[in-house]
C-alpha cells in the first residue's frame, strides 16, 4: 500500500503536490512547517509542535503501524501533514484517530478533502472499520469540510481541552466515519 508513493496529486486550482510518508529525514522539514502556521492554527494541536525533541522523536520512532503520517509537498516545502493513528490492541483496535494540519495558503482549496479520501483509503486497506476526528467547535470550518467527507458528528465534549497558552477551555467535536474495505 506504501508501495504508491510518491503520489502526486492535482487541486482543482491547477496547483500539483506530492503525497508521501513521513520519513526519519523530515523532522527540520516538519517543524518548518509548524512553525510556519500562525499561533492560531497550533493552539488547539494536541502536542507542543514547536518543540525540537518531540519532532525528533516522532522522527527517530516512525512506526506505520502505529501512527502514519502523509506529508502534501509543493515546490519542495511541506504544506500539510495528515496522519492516521492506529488503535493496535484492545477494543478499539478497529478504530484510528485522523488528523490533518494544512497551511493556511492551502486551506479552502480542496487539499483537506484530497488528504481525508487519502487517509480513509489507507485506513480501510488497515481493515480498520471507524475513523475518528476530534475538532475543536469553534472551528466550524473544518467540521464541515470532515462532514462533507463523510465524518458524522457523535458528540460534543463541553469544556473538554484547554489551550495550552491562556489556560482557556474549549468545547471538542467527536466525529466519526463508518469505513467499509476498500472505501473512501
Amino acid at each position: 500500500m506504501l508501495e504508491d508513493y510518491p503520489k502526486q496529486i492535482t487541486l482543482a486550482d491547477g496547483a500539483c503536490l506530492t503525497l508521501r510518508p513521513m520519513s526519519r529525514d523530515d523532522q527540520y522539514a516538519l517543524y518548518a512547517f509548524f512553525m510556519s502556521l500562525p499561533e492560531e492554527n497550533r493552539r488547539w494541536l494536541g502536542n507542543d509542535v514547536t518543540d525540537r525533541k518531540l519532532l525528533e522523536k516522532w522522527a527517530r520512532n516512525l512506526n506505520y503501524d502505529r501512527v502514519l503520517p502523509i506529508l502534501a509537498e509543493a515546490d519542495g516545502q511541506v504544506v500539510a501533514n495528515a496522519t492516521l493513528h492506529f488503535h493496535t490492541f484492545g477494543w478499539g483496535r478497529h478504530i484510528a484517530e485522523v488528523r490533518v494540519t494544512i497551511t493556511p495558503e492551502f486551506q479552502g482549496r480542496g487539499l483537506g478533502a484530497l488528504l481525508l479520501q487519502e487517509l480513509s483509503q489507507l485506513a480501510a486497506d488497515h481493515q480498520v472499520k471507524k475513523l475518528l476526528a476530534r475538532i475543536v467547535t469553534t472551528q466550524a470550518r473544518v467540521i464541515k469540510a470532515f462532514e462533507k467527507a463523510g465524518f458524522g458528528l457523535v458528540t460534543e465534549l463541553k469544556n473538554y481541552v484547554k489551550d495550552v497558552h491562556q489556560n482557556r477551555y474549549a468545547d471538542i467535536a467527536l466525529l466519526v466515519k463508518e469505513l467499509s474495505p476498500g472505501a473512501n
